[in-house]
């Protein structure tokens, strides 16, 4: 294990390191895990989520670009999962209720509605959330946020499902099973529980967490662990070799069979990659979006090949247990429609009749879901190229109501945010930054894509400097008037 943790990259061990480097962050953050919540104050778990939404909300105010206010979309979606994680998690071990405050953002608030509503949570609507007192503003460290820019969402038990509370419960279980050294494990049960356990605990305590840190620790853990099985076997050095040249997406698909279906852990992050990717017809949007929060801001820069396969990977394996359930729930629907029929062939009973029109509705509805998830398992295994291809045709278009030119407008958008940051459009001569987006596009689709498919004529070689334009003599003079008026 110590052998193999020498082998990493640098980019690897500084994307581990990241939550440890801003002292700001770890001061202010407590992370709630599943084996904690329950020995926490209500104060103590309302304020780690609200310290998280401050951060959100630091930066949204900063004024320093859209960059930073496009960085909250992809922190969000670790801000969001978190949430949600922690409040099932207390709910699964018996807190009757669990409350939390975020700012009175409705865009944002509409995200985390359909991602709990994915989830089997129930929110309450926008609207009827209602604004924090001064005096709960102060409990969770937020007593300088006017109440009036702030709401409080509580969820009760009877808002988180029955299949979630019971999903929660046996990762807490697991948790409770595993062990944290691959050496001690003594069976199959084990070996899983172990594996949940490191993908549903935070990575680096009294930090804000990124599930790309759990998938590298589980990662590491998983070779430590088939290290040690290797050194046991008669063919020992056979079965080292075999593990070596395992990669990490070999892993991580080996982890993903033993552990079954996605933890609920990881399940708010895979929501929002798959929904975005369904949107837009490639993993490029999706790959930024999840980017864009694998680093804090100021951080270490990522290994882009090694984030384009924890997005695969954890789209794959969600969209895999998403289509086993409604499989599972399409054969009782078919099960119900059947015994209903016989029903109405022997007595002609209405009420059958009426029972096998609404389940043929709701199996039919789940076929389509299915049909989506495969389709977004399409996109991701095997992403086409044809929006690179056409992305500066489309993003010129005339016609600014097509189809075409929105997603190619949203595609270089998404990545000017994530690669180019502190950039503005308005500044840069347009026909180098489109290269140099569509290159850029055309390198993430190849990350997605089998080594030996994958197009030549997209590479990091072909990246340019980006040019500024330079700015008119009228907008020079107003600038140097501004620089001149505070020495008056």
């Amino acid at each position: 294990m110590a052998n193999d943790n020498k082998k990493k990259s640098a980019a690897q061990k500084a994307a581990e390191a990241a939550p440890e480097q801003n002292p700001t962050e770890e001061a202010r953050v407590k992370v709630v895990t599943a084996t904690k919540v329950k020995g926490l104050s209500q104060g103590e778990k309302v304020a780690y989520l609200t310290a998280v939404q401050k951060e959100r909300d630091e930066i949204r105010n900063s004024g320093e670009g859209n960059f930073l206010r496009e960085h909250v979309r992809g922190l969000s979606i670790i801000a969001q999962a978190a949430i949600l994680d922690i409040a099932a998690g207390e709910i699964a071990c018996g807190t009757s209720a669990m409350g939390f405050i975020i700012a009175k953002n409705e865009e944002t608030y509409s995200a985390l509605l359909s991602m709990a509503a994915a989830q089997g949570i129930k929110l309450p609507s926008f609207k009827s959330l209602p604004t924090p007192t001064k005096d709960q503003l102060k409990a969770v460290g937020l007593e300088d946020v006017a109440p009036d820019n702030a709401v409080l969402v509580k969820i009760d038990k009877g808002d988180v499902s029955e299949e979630t509370i019971d999903k929660k419960k046996k990762e807490v279980a697991a948790v409770a099973k595993a062990v944290e050294n691959p050496a001690e494990i003594k069976n199959a049960e084990q070996l899983k529980a172990s594996l949940t356990a490191m993908l549903v605990k935070p990575a680096t305590e009294g930090s804000i967490d990124r599930p790309d840190a759990r998938v590298q620790r589980t990662i590491d853990f998983y070779r430590g662990y088939l290290t040690i099985q290797a050194n046991h076997a008669e063919k020992k050095k056979e079965e080292l070799k075999k593990v070596k040249e395992l990669s990490r997406t070999d892993m991580l698909n080996q982890i993903s069979e033993i552990v079954g279906p996605c933890p609920f852990a990881l399940k708010g992050a895979a929501f929002l990659l798959r929904k975005v990717t369904n949107e837009t017809g490639s993993p490029i949007s999706a790959f930024c979006l999840y980017r864009r929060g694998s680093v804090p801001t100021g951080g270490n820069p990522a290994d882009d090949q090694y984030l384009a396969d924890v997005v695969r990977i954890i789209l794959i394996w969600s969209c895999n247990s998403q289509i086993a359930e409604f499989k599972s729930t399409v054969k009782d629907c078919e099960k119900i429609i059947k015994k209903n029929e016989e029903l109405v062939k022997a007595n002609k009973d209405k009420v059958a009749a009426a029972a096998v029109k609404e389940w043929n509705r709701q199996r039919d509805g789940y076929n389509l879901k299915i049909q989506e998830l495969e389709n977004i398992l399409n996109l991701i295994t095997s992403p086409s190229l044809d929006v690179v291809d056409n992305l500066i045709d489309d993003y010129n278009a005339e016609n600014t109501e097509s189809e075409h030119y929105k997603l190619a407008h949203r595609i270089v958008k998404n990545i000017l945010d994530t690669y180019y940051p502190n950039t503005d459009i308005k500044k840069l001569e347009k026909e180098t930054m489109l290269k140099n987006v569509q290159q850029r596009a055309g390198i993430i689709i190849n990350m997605f894509r089998d080594p030996l498919n994958q197009s030549i004529s997209y590479k990091e070689s072909n990246l340019t400097e980006m040019v500024e334009i330079e700015a008119p003599a009228e907008e020079k003079g107003e600038e140097s008037k501004g620089e001149e008026a505070p020495k008056n």
